[in-house]
């Protein structure tokens, strides 16, 4: 009796150890290395894809106990899309590329994983400002994977020399436009990230530092959103097609037809392929500072950047941030920077011979303090929702730069009073 009782407890001991082993599937549970399955959104555009695929192919097979399936998810529907997989339990992936201001709101929803002492070597190389954006409570929900601003791009071969005013961009701008030939002297999408600048040259802004007062329809911002509003009522503003604006705006500045606009270091790698950038013509393609206004050398541009979290719902929660802190390692953020030009959010990446070699990077760098950071704020994802309906109401002639601007302001009340 007592041999059969030994023999029941060796296999009831063997039974829970098989289904201890079969229940580590999807993520190690007892100090081993993580295994599973993990699905991961993307969104860089299509000239950035393939050092991001090749992050994920070499982490695979480096890691053969976890399987990453890389998606692309369009960036202006990522937000959403996840939003309301996450909210169903459903259908969200284990790792997403987040727009900057979509972290805090997606943490204070619940949708992300705490990931406090979760990062490889710690957080002390990364950006403070980019990393700041990943906190929320006293807690870490995302890692910086690169930071960006606004600057001015030119063609050299019509403006030798760019402007530093924008008094001087001005009177350039009317200068180059020829409607006749379909030349413009400057371009936008219309969109509110795109505008901000112009807020700031003459002294206003977006809010205060501690997001508790709005600055967006104060004198400063009125007057230098006025500025572009002439522009326009100069004719010297190629047509904004809002619902297509920004490829409109890239496609006139690579062919040739626009000769200045704003943009950030994301795109440099698409607008220099254009004819007017490519081959003989590499010498044309110009980065310059966001010129100034009345204001003097305030910063130009809002900080803009990308973050990468884990879906706190993912059934592989080990695997998924083994995965992540791959994709977001030095040498990865090197990848992606050498290949593409994007400004990387980990110091240490600046000291890298093929970062500093690169042309876009170079002339990024010395900017860095050209853009002011936001407020962290859960709700900074729906703050430019408002901001773009009100202010394409005036750039098309039906409501003044004071009135789409108060417009903002009402808008916001709530958003930064919740």
């Amino acid at each position: 009796m007592k041999q059969r009782n030994t023999i029941f407890a060796v296999v009831l001991t063997l039974a829970t150890l098989l289904l201890a082993a079969c229940g580590s599937s999807s993520s190690s549970g007892g100090g081993g290395s993580p295994s599973g399955n993990v699905t991961f959104w993307y969104t860089e555009g299509k000239t950035e894809e393939p050092a991001i695929l090749k992050i994920v192919s070499d982490f695979n097979a480096a890691n053969p106990k976890i399987k990453v399936t890389a998606q692309y998810v369009d960036f202006n529907s990522a937000h959403d899309k996840f939003a309301t997989a996450a909210k169903a339990g459903s259908g969200a992936p284990d790792v997403i590329r987040t727009d900057i201001a979509w972290t805090s709101e997606f943490a204070k929803n619940g949708y992300l994983l705490d990931l406090t002492n979760k990062i490889t070597g710690g957080t002390s190389d990364f950006l403070p400002a980019p990393l700041a954006y990943n906190q929320y409570n006293g807690k870490l929900y995302g890692v910086p994977e690169v930071t960006d601003f606004l600057v001015l791009y030119y063609n050299k071969a019509l403006v030798p020399t760019p402007p530093t005013t924008l008094d001087q961009l001005r009177t350039m701008a009317k200068s180059l436009t020829d409607k006749a030939k379909g030349q413009y002297g400057f371009a936008t999408e219309g969109g509110s990230y795109f505008v901000t600048p112009w807020l700031f040259a003459d002294g206003g802004g977006l809010v205060s530092d501690d997001g508790k007062t709005i600055f967006v329809n104060s004198a400063g911002s009125v007057s230098g959103f006025q500025r572009l509003l002439d522009l326009n009522k100069d004719g010297s503003l190629q047509p904004i097609d809002f619902k297509n604006g920004y490829t409109n705006s890239n496609e006139g500045f690579k062919s040739g037809k626009v000769a200045m606009l704003f943009n950030g270091p994301w795109q440099a790698s698409d607008l220099v392929t254009g004819s007017a950038f490519a081959g003989a013509n590499a010498a044309n393609f110009g980065v310059a500072a966001i010129p100034t206004g009345t204001a003097g050398d305030v910063p130009r541009s809002p900080t803009g950047g990308q973050n990468y979290s884990v879906y706190a719902g993912s059934s592989a929660p080990e695997a998924a941030v083994a995965f992540l802190n791959y994709l977001d390692s030095a040498q990865s953020q090197i990848a992606v920077a050498t290949a593409n030009g994007t400004l990387p959010a980990r110091q240490s990446a600046y000291a890298d011979p093929g970062v500093i070699a690169n042309k876009t990077i170079a002339a990024f760098k010395p900017l860095l303090t050209s853009a002011k950071s936001r407020p962290v704020n859960p709700n900074a994802g729906s703050i430019f929702t408002a901001f773009d309906a009100d202010i394409q109401n005036a750039l098309t002639g039906k409501d003044t730069s004071q009135g789409a601007l108060d417009k903002v302001a009402k808008d916001w009340a709530p958003l930064f009073n919740s």
